[in-house]
């Protein structure tokens, strides 16, 4: 696989998306043959992408491109009617 990559929002966050994104694929290649013990429960890459997320969302509360509010891109999207519903199904 090449070492091209999509570039990160925020360029202090690029090299953790790098290093994010390595994992992931070297994860999903071996995820999908046919030989892999999948352990469900585990995600190698679980703590590594938190941290690259940690990066943007305060990239975007301190340099707001765009005029984003993440507090509104959660109110409106990830506490919608819909995903309450899912909560309780739960």
């Amino acid at each position: 696989m090449s070492d091209r990559h999509m570039s990160s929002i925020f360029p202090e966050c690029d090299k953790l998306k790098q290093i994010y994104d390595k994992c992931f694929t070297d994860f999903f290649q071996k995820f999908i043959t046919p030989n892999y013990r999948h352990q469900y429960a585990v995600n190698p890459c679980d703590r590594l992408h938190q941290v690259y997320r940690e990066c943007v969302e305060e990239s975007l509360a301190t340099k707001r491109p765009f005029e984003i509010d993440l507090n509104e891109i959660r109110k409106d999207y990830l506490n919608s009617e819909e995903d309450k519903l899912k909560d309780q199904q739960e």
